[in-house]
């Protein structure tokens, strides 16, 4: 009968597949950087040469760029934890370009990013940037028309 896998068994192995992705790799986070940029300017290029052929096709190349934008933001989010490059300076530095697209002050970003994870599921240290969650007490307190939102 063949031994059963336990949860720490589980654990583990999904730890060791893992492992590749636990540093940052040079070459990978610039490739995804350039692919990411290239292909958001490209939208842009596409809407603005698209606006003399039609409003509904350059409206319509709004939804990969908007896309586009987030995978910007996620990057910018993985420079705010050090994680896009091993060198701090070179995160910060890609970050704070990177808030210039996406309309988010990386340094100010980053800081209440660092607030939001220092009091994550404590609510008495609710804050910026955290998901509103709410005690039975407080929920209660509600007006109804609060309840639905």
């Amino acid at each position: 009968m063949p031994a059963q896998n336990t949860a720490a068994d589980d654990a583990r192995s999904w730890l060791k597949n893992l492992v590749p992705y636990q540093t940052p790799n040079l070459a990978r986070s610039i490739f995804e950087i350039v692919i990411t940029v290239g292909l958001f300017v490209a939208c842009w290029v596409l809407m603005w040469l698209a606006l003399g052929v039609s409003y509904w096709i350059s409206l319509a190349l709004v939804l990969p760029a908007a896309g586009l934008l987030v995978r910007l933001f996620v990057i910018q989010h993985d420079c705010g934890h050090g994680a896009f490059f091993k060198n701090r300076t070179v995160n910060d530095w890609v970050g704070r370009v990177i808030g210039i697209f996406t309309l988010t002050p990386y340094d100010f970003w980053k800081r209440t990013h660092a607030i939001h994870h220092a009091g994550t599921g404590n609510l008495d240290r609710r804050g910026l940037g955290d998901i509103d969650t709410l005690t039975v007490r407080e929920y209660e307190a509600l007006s109804p028309g609060r309840k639905l939102l």
